[in-house]
């Protein structure tokens, strides 16, 4: 089973050889790409070591191409000529082979994480997505052999992944590249898509479904875009707005809040919860939010404080927790929430 820096390497290998705008990367580009991603030296020869791995224990069909003077993911064989065909391999999936079908329930979520954080230079990023992806891997070598399906040992979240997720790539791409995107856009309350052009900064995120955040022309402000309600995206040959020019920084930018929704005007806030104790232990293994402090933990209530600015998705989790959340400060949250409730509670009384 690889390390988490090998790991790394087999990913950021598997990531250039399917990049579909930069196709036969060389022996030299790959070698940089990865010291620039992992922050650590890596020679040739190691180089020449992770093909070998990647080949005999993934079975992952790299070739070079002599004409191109690049890796690819595919086949080549001389023809009667004597000459080399070339064939691409379009539909291999890096450590697919070492899981079945089923299995790959858990690959999928561990691959749409990482895309997030792939191109990120602090490897600690990579910490909790590589560990799942460890994980997919050790459960389909130990189902590899086994007559009994993964259900008789494990059950993952059955999650649903949005059509979406289709576009990272290319918005990705786009980012990096300092590229403006066109894309036809149609929102729930919509009956026809509306063309868009967006200066594309962040992707973001949140319960299963990916945004992209960047700056719109049309409202010359910040906007965010789901992925899951584009249907059609290309990338535009001129550049974005640099962010800074904007004031935007996306490592910031959603510091201090909770979801999705964010507007640059809008201010932080110090928010008091209290929570019923049972909810607590909860808490306390999964914060709410990197802010929360802890203020009372005890067999009555366990408080604690966040800063975070008030938004709707922040609302609507709070609701989720019943009767076992108090809101305490400040007093526009809490009257926020007893108007939610009370509009909750009118659903129930009877005509």
């Amino acid at each position: 089973m690889p390390n988490k820096n090998q790991l790394l390497r087999y990913l950021i290998i598997d990531e250039l050889l399917r990049n579909r705008q930069r196709k036969f990367p060389s022996k030299e580009h790959i070698i940089e790409t990865i010291q620039e991603r992992t922050g650590l030296a890596y020679s040739a020869s190691a180089f020449e070591k992770d093909l070998k791995i990647m080949r005999e224990q993934f079975g992952a069909p790299i070739e070079f191409h002599n004409l191109e003077r690049g890796y690819f993911y595919g086949y080549k064989q001389k023809n009667k000529k004597g000459g080399m065909r070339y064939e691409m391999d379009n539909e291999y999936r890096f450590m697919s082979i070492s899981l079945s079908q089923k299995d790959l329930v858990a690959l999928n979520f561990a691959e749409s994480v990482l895309q997030g954080f792939k191109h990120s230079q602090i490897f600690e990023d990579f910490a909790d997505a590589i560990n799942k992806v460890l994980d997919a891997v050790e459960v389909g070598k130990q189902l590899k052999d086994s007559p009994r399906k993964m259900q008789d040992f494990i059950q993952p979240e059955n999650a649903t992944y949005p059509k979406g997720r289709k576009w990272l790539g290319d918005i990705l791409w786009a980012i990096k590249n300092y590229k403006q995107i066109h894309f036809a856009y149609k929102k729930f309350t919509q009956t026809e898509a509306e063309e868009r052009i967006l200066h594309p900064y962040l992707l973001k995120e949140f319960k299963g479904r990916w945004y992209v955040i960047g700056y719109y022309p049309e409202k010359e402000r910040i906007a965010t875009f789901a992925l899951d309600r584009i249907q059609s995206l290309k990338i535009s040959d001129f550049s974005v707005l640099y962010p800074e020019k904007l004031g935007f920084e996306p490592e910031s930018f959603y510091q201090n809040c909770f979801g999705i929704t964010r507007l640059q005007e809008e201010q932080v806030e110090h928010i008091v919860l209290s929570f019923s104790p049972f909810v607590g232990y909860y808490l306390k293994s999964k914060p709410l939010h990197q802010t929360q402090k802890i203020l009372v933990d005890n067999e009555q209530e366990f408080r604690i404080s966040v800063e975070l600015i008030i938004n709707p998705d922040l609302i609507s989790e709070l609701l989720s927790y019943g009767r076992n959340l108090k809101v305490l400060a400040p007093e526009r949250l809490r009257q926020i929430i007893r108007e939610e409730l009370e509009k909750n509670l009118n659903n129930y009384q009877e005509n």
